[in-house]
Parts: C-alpha cells; sequence; structure tokens
C-alpha cells in the first residue's frame, strides 16, 4: 500500500491499483508533480502525458513521460499528438493548469469521454478555508467558484460518475471525479445551475438575527 502523506501520494495510490496506467496531466510548471507521476511510472509501466502553455521539456528525459506544449483546451490538437488517448483513453487525468471555474469545467466536458471506466479526474486547490485564514480574499473566491463549477459537472452526471473531496491541513483540497461508464461514454450538457446572490450571502446572517428579533412570541 502506498503511504499517502499528500495529495500525490493519493493520486498514485489510486493508479497503482490499475495495469500499465496512463496519466494526463495539464499543468506542469517546476514539475513537482511530474516527477513524482514519472518516478511511479518507471517502475509500474506507466505512461505519464504532460500538457502546459509554456515549455516543460526540460523537467525530465524520461521514456515513460511525454510533453506537449500547447493550451490545454486545445483538445483537437492535443489528441492528434497523443493518439494514444484518442484511441485507448487514460486511467487518471490531474488538472492543475489554469485554476478558473469556467475553465476546468471546459476541461471536465473536453476530456471525460477519455477517461476509462474505474478511471479519475482530479482537481487541485478548491478548498478555500486555509486562504480564507489568511484573509486571501481573491484566491478564496476564485477556489469557491471552481469548486462550484466542479460540483455543477458532477450533479449533471451523476448517472456517470461520483464525486469525493479531500481535505489536507497543508494543502488547498482536493476532488476526485470517478467514471461509472465505459471509455467513450460522453458527459451530459452542463445546465447551469441557480446561484444565490453573493450579497444575499454576505448579509444571511443579519437577516436571520432580524428574524428571530421579530418572531412572534408564542403563547
Amino acid at each position: 500500500m502506498h503511504n499517502i502523506e499528500d495529495h500525490i501520494d493519493l493520486m498514485i495510490d489510486f493508479v497503482s491499483k490499475k495495469q500499465n496506467p496512463t496519466i494526463l496531466e495539464f499543468g506542469v510548471e517546476r514539475g513537482s508533480s511530474t516527477k513524482k507521476f514519472i518516478e511511479f511510472a518507471e517502475k509500474n509501466s506507466a505512461v505519464v502525458f504532460s500538457v502546459d502553455i509554456t515549455d516543460c521539456s526540460n523537467v525530465s528525459n524520461s521514456k515513460n513521460w511525454r510533453f506537449l506544449q500547447s493550451n490545454d483546451l486545445n483538445l483537437d490538437y492535443i489528441l492528434e499528438q497523443f493518439s494514444e488517448i484518442k484511441n485507448n483513453g487514460v486511467d487518471l487525468i490531474y488538472i492543475d493548469s489554469y485554476h478558473e471555474a469556467d475553465h476546468v469545467q471546459k476541461l471536465l466536458s473536453n476530456y471525460f469521454s477519455y477517461l476509462k471506466q474505474g478511471g479519475a479526474i482530479f482537481v487541485d486547490d478548491v478548498d478555500s478555508f486555509p486562504l480564507r485564514l489568511k484573509k486571501k480574499v481573491w484566491g478564496s473566491i476564485v477556489y469557491d467558484l471552481t469548486l462550484d463549477s466542479i460540483k455543477e459537472f458532477y450533479y449533471n452526471n451523476t448517472e456517470n460518475c461520483s464525486l469525493k473531496i479531500f481535505f489536507n491541513n497543508n494543502e488547498n483540497g482536493l476532488t476526485m471525479i470517478y467514471k461509472k461508464k465505459k471509455f467513450g461514454s460522453q458527459p451530459n450538457k452542463i445546465k447551469k445551475i441557480w446561484n444565490y446572490n453573493i450579497f444575499i450571502k454576505l448579509l444571511y446572517p443579519y437577516l436571520r438575527r432580524l428574524k428571530r428579533l421579530f418572531k412572534p412570541i408564542s403563547k
């Protein structure tokens, strides 16, 4: 059993149960997660495909790793370069590129069908509470909106997948969308789910107090 210490370890533990697994990673940057995926791949006959908008090709020269410089929303180009994904699917997709709600939801919709049955999509940075403790308002809003977009995808596809959220004191949350249906099955088109106005959310505690103050006393 793999020792689960952080989010990367959790993902590696998940994919270690697959035979000759394939990993697709969006967002490389300095390559911290990439290198751990590659280390796992070299020991388990796995393949790692990574995509980043900047050139991160110097992260590794491993034969188990293939890098593509591209916008991760450029689906046709990525599938053209990584034909194995198009033909055979992947076991794990890790989204850690552009942390913006619409971008993440588009990635989920674009790549869900290329996920194998029993595979999962993981999305990093979805728990705003650690940032709220540090009074980082903008980051908190981004994380909350990202999590909302993931839940919106899930609630439009409950027959296709399940959703888990993992929390860690040292990290900012991780979601896992587990695919129930076979490779090639398409996600449903997203129908927007209503949400309350942000001002109502801020005013709610005060409105609740007012309601209590004016609540009739029962006899």
